[in-house]
């Protein structure tokens, strides 16, 4: 199994690249962004961090979303951290660190701990972190270390999602088996429209929004009786009748001599007046 560090993240001078802070070369960026910036949103004011996997069938991404300071604070043991967690105009460094991987055996999975994200971040984007132009840092594959993974968790399917709720414990079990199956995951996703996006096929996020889900999933699904048209009606005996041309034709003698009769005795009346 191979793999290549990617992180997205702003620097000490340069706002979010577009293309990758760091990135190999065969990474679809189009494909890969759409994850990678649902699993950010505002990470910043997160309670925690997002776990991502997603896979493209030729290629795998995994790593976390989260607020650097938060990763450095929780995770690491690294006190030079603390000159990254902000950038020249004071706001804090959210960032996805993680990596690309391919190849393996069934089962296997990447073994890549917390201080193994952290040095790719001091190798890769490090020594450009004062940088005042942001170009991409290309990497290679390389041998990555393994683990077997064994087991799984059990999932409720939700509208063709499968819903978890969101602890570290769980969250580090589904993080495994989705390496294992190369499914698309976001963990802790508080947001209704990352659980909406249709881009994760598997979703750790909080009791309330589960249910949430199976209640606008329920709603969206049952079924809705048709309603009566109500129309306006108007009774047969007041309907007006149309008269056909044939029966206007039968009548004009009759009309014709009523006018005769009319006339006449206009006619008369003037004489005698």
């Amino acid at each position: 199994m191979e793999f290549a560090p990617l992180i997205h993240s702003r620097t000490l001078h340069c706002d979010f690249n577009p293309n990758f802070a760091v990135r190999a070369d065969d990474i679809d960026v189009n494909w890969a962004m759409k994850k990678i910036l649902l699993a950010m949103s505002d990470v910043d004011i997160l309670n925690g961090v997002r776990r991502v996997v997603a896979s493209n069938d030729r290629i795998c991404i995994a790593g976390i979303a989260c607020n650097l300071r938060f990763f450095a604070e929780n995770y690491l043991n690294d006190s030079n951290a603390e000159k990254y967690f902000h950038d020249e105009r004071g706001r804090e460094v959210k960032i996805f660190l993680g990596y690309s991987f391919k190849g393996g055996n069934r089962n296997e999975i990447p073994d890549v701990s917390y201080s193994m994200l952290w040095n790719m971040f001091k190798e890769n984007l490090a020594p450009v972190w004062e940088s005042t132009t942001a170009e991409t840092v290309r990497v290679s594959y390389k041998n990555c270390p393994t683990k077997n993974f064994s087991g799984g968790m059990n999932f409720m399917n939700i509208g063709g999602v499968n819903f978890a709720e969101s602890n570290e414990s769980n969250d580090e079990k589904i993080f495994a088996q989705c390496l294992a199956e190369k499914k698309n995951l976001c963990t802790n996703a508080d947001q209704n429209k990352i659980i909406s996006s249709g881009e994760f096929e598997i979703i750790s996020t909080s009791q309330s929004l589960i249910n949430r889900a199976k209640s606008e999933s329920e709603k969206k699904n049952s079924p809705t009786p048709p309603q009566p048209q109500l129309q306006a009606t108007t009774p047969t005996s007041q309907r007006p009748r149309r008269v056909t041309p044939q029966e206007k034709s039968n009548n004009l003698p009759a009309v014709l001599a009523v006018a005769a009769i009319i006339l006449i005795i206009l006619v008369v009346v003037f004489f005698v007046m």
